[in-house]
C-alpha cells in the first residue's frame, strides 16, 4: 500500500481491507488503466483519489490570464494552468479533472433547452448570449462578434437592412438589440409616443412575453401562454365555463430520473419555492396573492407542474415578479448556435449499450471538462496526458472523470500541456488541420489542401483507363453441378436442387463456393464469389480511398473523406461547400454491435468524431424524393470471370431513413435512424406521380450506366481477367435533383459493397440458381440484364 512519509502507518487489518478493496478495483478496471498507458505505479493513488472524491490540482496549480506573450491560438480559454510548486516529477502523482457536463448526441440540445444553468454555463464558456439580455461587462471582441452574429437575422427582418449593415449597427450599440433595430429605423419621427409604441412591439416579439400591464377588463388579445429559461405559464379559468382567469401552471422540467421523493415545494401568499434532490431551483415572489390551500404540484414525465389559484381574479402579465420572457423561435436559435460552438470543447468516449431489442449498439458520451482541464493547453511536446476514465464504484454507478498525470517534469511557473490530437494523428499536416476543430486560426492551409486534391481527381478522371466488357455469356470451363452455400436456408435449398444442382455441405466438395469468408485457403482451387474487386469495395474506408483515386471527379459519384488521413482536404471541402450535409461513419467492424451513423453539416462536429472511430464523412442530403427523409435505391450487380456485367432485372430494392426535421430543414446533430425498406411498387408509383411518367425508367438507366463507368475503370485500372472468381455487389444510390437539368432527380453513387452470402444470397431463392445459370452460360431469361460497353 503506497503511503505518504507524514502519513499514520495504518493497522494490518486496515491494510488488508485497503488491499482487497483496492484489487476488486483493479480487477474491473484494469484494461481501462492499460490503455490508458498510466503508469502502474499510479494507480493505487488514483483509487484513493476516487473513492474520496479528491479533486487536488488545486493544491498543485493555479488559473492564470493567457498573456500577450503567450501563443493564444494554444489554448481553448482565456486562462492557462501554471504549476505553483517548485517543481512536478514526471509520473510522480495522477489528478482527478471533473467534467462539467456529460451528455449525448441526441440529448444535449433538450438538456440545454431544459436547464438554465447549464446552458448559462455554457454560454459564459462560449460567449454567445441570448439576443435580449445584456452582454457582460468587457467582453472580449471574439465574444462580441459571436453573440451580435445570432441578432443580425433579427435585425435584418424588423428593419430590412442588409446583414453587413445589421452588424455595424450592433457593434455600434455594443450588442443591444432594440438599439440597433431603433437606429437602423427609418421612421425618423420624433413622437417619443410611437417611438415607445415602437419599441415595445420590437421587446414583445423578441421575448415572446407582452409588455401590457393587468389593467381593462378585456384579456382576449394578452397571451395566456408565455415561456422563461426556467419554466412555462399558463392561466386559465378554473371553470370551463367562465372566462376569468383564475388558474395559473408553471411547469418546470426537472429531468426524468426525477421522482416525488425529490421535490418539494414551498408556498406563502405571495411566494414560492421548487426544490429537486435538494437544489433550489425556482425562488422568486409571485405577481399576486394565491390561495396557499389550493395550491398543488405534480409530477410527470420528467416535468414539475405547480398549479396555483389566484386571490383575486385577473391577468398576470408575469407568473414571478421580474421575469424574462423568451421567444421560443429565437431562443431556439440561440441554443443551437450555442450547441454548435460547444462542439470545439467537447471531448468523447465511446461504449457498448444495450437495446430495447436485446441488440448491441455502439454509443458515444460527449462530455466537457470543468473550467480547469479547459484551460490546459495544447503543445506538440506536452507535458502531461488527459484522458478520459470511466469509475465503477461499489454502488455499481459509473462516474466519469479525466485522470492527469505529468509525463514530464514540470518547474514552477510552467503551463501544463497535452497534446489534443489523437495518438493516431502523426501527419504534421493533418495534425494542423484537427486542430482546427479546437482552436481559430487561418484556414487557407485546409482550402489548398482541398484545392489540390480536386485537380488530382479531375486529373484522375480525364485519363481514367476503361476496360472493355464481355459481350457474350460466359464459356465455362467445367460443368457446374455441386454447389456450397454458406448459412443456405430451407428455401433456397430447394430452389438450388429444382435448378438440377446438387447442394454440398463442403466447400472442398463444390464447383461453385458462395462463401463471405475472405481467407479462401480451403477452397483456394474453387471458383468463389471471392472477386479480386472485393478487396476494394469491401469498406467505406477502403471504397473511398481506393475508388476517388481510380475514378477521380465524377459528376455521380458522392465525394467523401477519409476522416484519418484526409482531414485538411476534408475541412476544406466543407467551408468551400458551407451548406453541405456529411453522413459520419464507423467501419470498426465488431461483431454482432451496430455502428450508428451520424448526420450533420457542421464540420467540426465530423472531425471530432473521428476521436471515437469515425472514419469517413460521405457528402450527404436529404432525398430529393421527400425531404425528411434520406432515400436510396439499390442495384445488384454481378461480374463474371470474362469481365460480363449483369444487373438484377427483377428488383430494385428502396431503402429509406427518416430525417429529423428543426424548422424545416434538417436537424444538424442526429444519429441516423435504422434503415427502413420501401415497397418498390409503391414507392415507384409516387416518384412517377411527382417526376413524370417515365421518371424511374431514366433514372433506372441512368443507374446502369453509372454501374457500367464504374465497373469499367476499376477493371481498367487493376484488370482481373484471368481469374476464376466472379463478383457480386451492391450498388446504392442517392436520389440528387439536378436543379441544371430543369429539376430532375438523378442517381448519385453513395456505397459499394460487396454481397453478403449469408444475409443475403442464401435467404432468397432466386439469386443462387439464376447466377450459376449465368456462369454456365445458360441464364433465365428475365432474371439478369447484362451491360454492354457503351
Amino acid at each position: 500500500m503506497a503511503i505518504s512519509g507524514d502519513a499514520q502507518v495504518p493497522s494490518a487489518e486496515a491494510a488488508s481491507s485497503f488491499m482487497l478493496r483496492y484489487g476488486q478495483f483493479e480487477a474491473a478496471h484494469k484494461q481501462q488503466l492499460e490503455s490508458l498507458g498510466l503508469p502502474k505505479n499510479l494507480w493505487q493513488v488514483l483509487y484513493k483519489k476516487l473513492t474520496s472524491e479528491i479533486l487536488d490540482i488545486g493544491d498543485y496549480a493555479v488559473l492564470e490570464s493567457v498573456g500577450d506573450n503567450d501563443d493564444h491560438g494554444k489554448y481553448m480559454t482565456e486562462h492557462k494552468l501554471c504549476l505553483n510548486r517548485d517543481k512536478l516529477d514526471a509520473l510522480s502523482n495522477v489528478f482527478l479533472i471533473d467534467h462539467a457536463w456529460t451528455t449525448t448526441l441526441d440529448q444535449a440540445l433538450a438538456q440545454l433547452d431544459c436547464a438554465p444553468a447549464l446552458l448559462e454555463r455554457m454560454e459564459f464558456l462560449t460567449g454567445i448570449f441570448e439576443p435580449h439580455e445584456k452582454m457582460p461587462i468587457m467582453p472580449n471582441t471574439e465574444s462580441l462578434d459571436a453573440a451580435n452574429e445570432i441578432n443580425v437575422p433579427v435585425v435584418v427582418a424588423q428593419t430590412g437592412v442588409s446583414e453587413q449593415r445589421a452588424r455595424e449597427l450592433l457593434t455600434k450599440a455594443g450588442g443591444d438589440i432594440v438599439e440597433a433595430i431603433m437606429a437602423a429605423s427609418k421612421d425618423s419621427s420624433k413622437d417619443q409616443e410611437k417611438k415607445k409604441l415602437f419599441e415595445d412591439q420590437i421587446m414583445k416579439q423578441l421575448s415572446g412575453g407582452d409588455s401590457s400591464s393587468n389593467s381593462g377588463s378585456d384579456n382576449a388579445d394578452k397571451p395566456k401562454e408565455w415561456r422563461t429559461r426556467k419554466y412555462t405559464c399558463s392561466q386559465y379559468a378554473l371553470d370551463p365555463d367562465s372566462e376569468k382567469l383564475d388558474g395559473i401552471d408553471i411547469k418546470i422540467a426537472v429531468g426524468a430520473g426525477a421522482t416525488s421523493r425529490d421535490v418539494k415545494c414551498t408556498f406563502s401568499r405571495r411566494h414560492l419555492e421548487v426544490f429537486v434532490s435538494g437544489d433550489k431551483i425556482l425562488d422568486g415572489d409571485l405577481h399576486a396573492d394565491i390561495e396557499t390551500d389550493e395550491a398543488t404540484w405534480t409530477l410527470e414525465n420528467g416535468q414539475v407542474t405547480v398549479s396555483l389559484v389566484k386571490k383575486t381574479n385577473g391577468y398576470w402579465p408575469e407568473a414571478l415578479v421580474g421575469e424574462t420572457h423568451i421567444n421560443p423561435f429565437v431562443h431556439n436559435k440561440h441554443i443551437m448556435r450555442v450547441y454548435g460552438e460547444l462542439w470545439k470543447y467537447f471531448q468523447g468516449y465511446d461504449f457498448l449499450a444495450q437495446n430495447a431489442d436485446q441488440s448491441i449498439v455502439k454509443r458515444t458520451n460527449w462530455y466537457i471538462q470543468d473550467e480547469v482541464g479547459l484551460s490546459i493547453g495544447h503543445s506538440d511536446s506536452p507535458n502531461v496526458r488527459c484522458l478520459p476514465f470511466l469509475y465503477l464504484d461499489t454502488r455499481g454507478q459509473m462516474m466519469p472523470f479525466s485522470v492527469m498525470w505529468p509525463i514530464k517534469s514540470i518547474s514552477k511557473g510552467y503551463a501544463l500541456t497535452r497534446d489534443f490530437c489523437p495518438v493516431w494523428l502523426n501527419d504534421v499536416e493533418q495534425r494542423k488541420g484537427y486542430l482546427q476543430s479546437i482552436f481559430s486560426g487561418p484556414k487557407q492551409s485546409a482550402l489548398d489542401a482541398f484545392e489540390r486534391m480536386r485537380e488530382d481527381w479531375v486529373h484522375v478522371a480525364k485519363n481514367a483507363v476503361r476496360a472493355n466488357l464481355a459481350s457474350g455469356l460466359p464459356v465455362p470451363k467445367t460443368q457446374i453441378q455441386r454447389v456450397f452455400v454458406q448459412g443456405v436456408t430451407d428455401e433456397t435449398a430447394k430452389s438450388v436442387q429444382k435448378a438440377g444442382l446438387k447442394l454440398v455441405e463442403k466447400a472442398e466438395d463444390a464447383d461453385v463456393v458462395f462463401d463471405d469468408d475472405l481467407s479462401q485457403t480451403h477452397y483456394a482451387d474453387k471458383q468463389s464469389n471471392q472477386h479480386p474487386l472485393n478487396s476494394v469495395f469491401i469498406s467505406t474506408e477502403t471504397t473511398l480511398i481506393a475508388f476517388q483515386k481510380i475514378v477521380g471527379m465524377q459528376s455521380w459519384l458522392r465525394p467523401g473523406y477519409h476522416l484519418k488521413t484526409q482531414i485538411n482536404e476534408f475541412i476544406g471541402a466543407a467551408m468551400m461547400e458551407s451548406n453541405s450535409w456529411w453522413l459520419l461513419t464507423n467501419d470498426q467492424v465488431i461483431p454482432n454491435v451496430k455502428q450508428q451513423k451520424i448526420i450533420t453539416n457542421n464540420w467540426v462536429t465530423a472531425v471530432r468524431h473521428a476521436d471515437v472511430g469515425y472514419t469517413t464523412a460521405i457528402n450527404c442530403t436529404p432525398s430529393a424524393v421527400s425531404p425528411d427523409q434520406l432515400c436510396l435505391a439499390e442495384k445488384m450487380v454481378l461480374l463474371t470471370p470474362d469481365n460480363g456485367l449483369y444487373v438484377w432485372n427483377r428488383d430494385t430494392w428502396i431503402y429509406a431513413y427518416l430525417i429529423e426535421q428543426r424548422d424545416n430543414k434538417p436537424e444538424p446533430y442526429q444519429i441516423m435512424a435504422d434503415e427502413m425498406q420501401v415497397q418498390e411498387s409503391a414507392f415507384i408509383e409516387s416518384f412517377c406521380a411527382h417526376f413524370g411518367a417515365d421518371a424511374f425508367v431514366d433514372f433506372s438507366e441512368a443507374m446502369e450506366c453509372i454501374v457500367s463507368e464504374a465497373i469499367r475503370m476499376m477493371l481498367g485500372f487493376d484488370s482481373s481477367s484471368g481469374s476464376k472468381n466472379f463478383g457480386l455487389f451492391s450498388f446504392r444510390f442517392a436520389f440528387s435533383k439536378n436543379d441544371q437539368a430543369g429539376g430532375a432527380v438523378e442517381p448519385c453513387l453513395q456505397s459499394i459493397h460487396p454481397v453478403s452470402v449469408q444475409q443475403r444470397l442464401a435467404a432468397d431463392s432466386r439469386l443462387v440458381p439464376s447466377i450459376v445459370a449465368i456462369l454456365s452460360g445458360n441464364p433465365a431469361s428475365e432474371d439478369w440484364k447484362q451491360i454492354k460497353n457503351a
